[in-house]
């Protein structure tokens, strides 16, 4: 059984081994990554048990998503094998400069065809926490009809849902995503947002005010993640705020936020109280940006400990 049930795309990601062009690589790394899977992966290190619900395509790149998920102690009984469409990839370069460039290939990929009907009250069964991102119904309509079919599960068995907007404008437009994730919004008990995502889906800039009104929409517990700048919390009309983590160095900011999610939604399964929550999550992101990769950075449990 799951603490924590989420579902989403994991793609495989291909990247050179050194800081220059793709076109100009000599050597290319495999690896995956994925804003769903990264959380499991950071609750695993820190824990607890998560399941990962999701397709992947009969390929090398399906079956590296699979086994390198169960090496990290995800949990994947549910992930799906398409014999009728791939799995997505996705190119990145990481330039001596700091630039980053992502290129997506992820239309009609296995991940996008997931449905209702790959979800069960079985794989939701005693989980505490049910976890989605604005990702995953911008992928496709059955994909947005599995993330109600996960909310509709998550109230059938007692569990928490936590939602993170994760605006993506490579997927959509702020208005389409606005009109899609603000009844997701309503759902969610707890909302973790970054600055960005209260910009384009709440259309807010302002930090407190954002805060409010997300949590008018429903939350009971409103978090917005400022990078650099920690975070803040809105609970009840009250604000917690924490600073950022020290971080020696940054290498690559890619997975911080996921890895915030873990970090708070690990801090808020053992009930701690809410600026543990929060400074757990910050300790968290910035080990995630110390190091190259979405999740690699990720600390253990017996890390921190």
């Amino acid at each position: 059984m799951a603490e924590v049930v989420t579902l989403g795309e994991c793609m495989a990601l291909v990247y050179p081994y050194d800081p220059v062009e793709l076109a100009h690589s000599q050597r290319l790394c495999l690896d995956i990554a994925g804003a769903e899977s990264n959380l499991c992966i950071g609750l695993s290190r820190l824990g607890h048990s998560a399941r990962f619900i999701s397709r992947v395509g009969e390929d090398p790149f399906g079956t590296l998503i699979v086994s390198l998920l169960q090496k990290e102690k995800v949990i994947t009984d549910s992930v799906v094998t398409d014999l009728q469409s791939p799995t997505g990839v996705f190119f990145r370069e990481h330039l001596a400069d700091g630039q980053r460039r992502v290129y997506y290939y992820r239309r009609g990929s296995a991940a996008s065809g997931l449905y209702e009907g790959d979800l069960s009250e079985e794989h939701f069964r005693n989980a505490k926490i049910v976890h989605l991102t604005g990702i995953t119904p911008a992928l496709s309509a059955s994909c947005a009809s599995a993330c109600w079919k996960a909310i509709d599960l998550a109230h059938q068995v007692g569990a928490l849902i936590s939602f993170d907007p994760n605006f993506r404008p490579r997927l959509w437009d702020a208005a389409t995503a606005r009109a899609v994730m603000l009844p997701f919004i309503g759902q969610a008990d707890i909302l973790l947002m970054g600055h960005e995502d209260a910009v384009a889906v709440l259309g807010i800039k302002d930090e407190k005010e954002a805060l409010a009104y997300a949590a008018s929409l429903g939350p009971k517990i409103v978090v917005m993640k400022l990078a650099e700048r920690g975070a803040c919390l809105w609970e009840n009309g009250h604000c917690i705020n924490v600073p950022a983590y020290p971080a020696d160095k940054v290498v690559d900011p890619v997975g911080a936020g996921d890895g915030f999610d873990a970090g708070f939604l690990s801090a808020y399964l053992r009930q701690q109280d809410l600026q543990a929550c929060l400074q757990l999550g910050a300790r968290v992101g910035a080990c995630a940006v110390k190091v190259e990769g979405d999740y690699q950075g990720y600390p253990h449990l017996e890390d921190l400990l």
